[in-house]
């Protein structure tokens, strides 16, 4: 039976890695990533088609996330623009006859498709949530699954609209009868959001946001800075009026002519005194540039680097450590909130759906399987553990010399 198992546990991990493979998961992966590492947050939703999975990475800022009272986000709300075309290919079905069905289309979006314009942009709103009318004793209904998708169109005659001709509004608010774009429940939650700490929420506490003040002001200096240089090399000038028709080269080596019976005070000159002082600018946004390394750790993180001979071994490994610890908390969460769900999504997916997955034998039927990552990566996350045990068992010891009981513990 072991055997068995260790060979299907084998199968089961190849099924799951070309499923990944299969998909789009590796470049939107590295989507995340940069997300993850600009804004300390970020979003995939994960689509089932008929060729496999789909992982659509969202946008920051075009999301939002509702957390649960553990601090997980249990809700999502999206906003995106489809061109009429678009959507009705998306969403559009036929009725009993063959016929397109308008029926989950505002009139609006039926005129412009029909008209042939197709490129009008629509606003759609995507809602996922938990399903509360979610029934676990009724496993057979397509429509009683544990998360429930809506998507809606936004604004105007679009967005809410009622089975029997009456608009949305205040005066119709029974929430029954409307009809959405798409009503879709699924058995896995089709999103995952991933956060660079677990003591605050998503995307409200990090390196960047700490940083966007600076960042921001070095984005300002930056622009002034080109407007400076700018106005030197090629000044706005003022002048006598009867310059104004004459021909005026900026080009070296060029002749402008004067009037001469204005004298010899008839000149060309800057309207603008710029004196940018370009050495005290560099030296101001080359301190708020360490000041942002500084948030970021990268004075830190890079410090045997620059100091390669001045150190021993010991006082290296105890800089190794302390890295370590900065950025044990960050990996930590980075796994628990997007590496573990990911492919614990994509486990699910693979045991219910991928046909060439063979049955599991009856000593895993029931089990519950945990993934196990072996990258380089990985070993990383897996390191920033070892300080904090390592003193704990370092105490542990110290303690049991005066009162060995305490490793009957």
């Amino acid at each position: 039976d072991n055997t068995k198992n260790k060979a299907w546990l084998q199968h089961f991990t190849e099924r799951t890695l070309k499923n990944l493979a299969a998909s789009n998961f590796y470049h939107a992966a590295g989507n995340f990533y940069y997300d993850y590492g600009v804004v300390n947050t970020g979003a995939h939703y994960m689509e089932v088609l008929k060729s496999g999975f789909h992982v659509h990475t969202l946008i920051p800022g075009s999301y939002f996330v509702i957390n649960d009272a553990y601090g997980e986000a249990n809700i999502l709300i999206r906003e995106f623009s489809l061109n009429v075309k678009s959507l009705v290919d998306m969403y559009g079905k036929l009725d009993e006859n063959g016929k397109a069905d308008w029926s989950n289309f505002s009139d609006s979006v039926k005129k412009m498709y029909q008209d042939g314009n197709y490129s009008q942009l629509v606003d759609v709103v995507h809602c996922i949530m938990e399903n509360s009318d979610f029934d676990a004793d009724n496993p057979t209904d397509p429509n009683n699954r544990k998360w429930l998708e809506l998507t809606y169109e936004l604004g105007g005659n679009g967005g809410y609209h009622y089975q029997d001709g009456q608009e949305f509004g205040d005066n119709n608010p029974d929430p029954a009868s409307v009809v959405f774009l798409k009503r879709f429940t699924g058995k896995r939650k089709p999103f995952i959001v991933g956060k660079s700490t677990n003591e605050f929420e998503y995307g409200e506490k990090g390196p960047t946001i700490d940083a966007l003040g600076l960042i921001k002001s070095l984005n300002k200096k930056a622009i002034s800075k080109d407007q400076a240089i700018e106005q030197i090399l090629k000044p706005a000038l003022q002048g006598p009026a009867s310059l104004r028709k004459s021909y005026i080269s900026h080009a070296p080596n060029t002749f402008v002519p004067l009037d001469a019976r204005g004298g010899t005070k008839q000149k060309l000159e800057p309207i603008f005194q710029v004196n940018p002082a370009i050495g005290t600018l560099i030296q101001d946004v080359s301190d708020m540039r360490q000041q942002v390394d500084k948030l970021y750790y990268a004075d830190f993180l890079l410090y045997l680097s620059k100091n390669p001979k001045t150190r021993t071994a010991t006082e290296a490994a105890a800089v190794v450590e302390e890295q370590q610890r900065i950025i044990g908390p960050n990996l930590q969460s980075l796994n628990s909130t997007y590496n573990i769900p990911v492919l614990e999504w994509v486990m699910d997916y693979v045991l219910f759906e991928d046909p060439y997955l063979e049955p599991a034998p009856e000593g895993l039927a029931g089990q519950a399987l945990k993934p196990e990552f072996v990258s380089v990566f990985a070993q990383a996350q897996k390191a920033a553990d070892l300080p904090s045990i390592n003193q704990y068992v370092r105490m542990i010891g110290e303690v049991a010399q005066m009162n060995p009981q305490v490793l009957q513990k």
